[in-house]
């Protein structure tokens, strides 16, 4: 499984007033949607530094069933770079839900401009 999403301000326009990042992700650990209609993700900060660790764990929620020890691999990018170098990008699914625990963007990965 693949979970590919636009960029956090992209996101947090398409989700508006449901619940979304429309605060900058106020609320940590709270989900959003994604592109795919059967998968949330916790909300990412708006700016992060590259190579740190996240604040918290990221996770992807699948609302489908999917068997337990699927692995799950997930991408970042934007306009000017597509697919950005992301470490600890891959973990397995259980329950529905998949965590990745130390999720880092690296370098130039997609997320903001700099």
């Amino acid at each position: 499984m693949t979970v590919a999403w636009r960029s956090a301000g992209d996101m947090a326009t398409e989700v508006g007033g449901m619940g979304g990042m429309s605060g900058g992700g106020e609320h940590p650990g709270e989900l959003i949607k994604t592109g795919a209609p059967n998968i949330l993700c916790t909300a990412l900060p708006t700016h992060w530094r590259s190579n740190k660790s996240l604040p918290m764990s990221f996770k992807v929620v699948a609302l489908d069933d999917v068997k337990d020890g699927t692995i799950v691999t997930i991408r970042a990018g934007n306009d000017e770079n597509f697919c950005g170098e992301l470490r600890n990008n891959s973990a397995v699914m259980k329950n529905q839900v998949a965590k990745f625990n130390d999720l880092r963007f690296v370098g130039r990965s997609g997320r903001g401009r700099c």
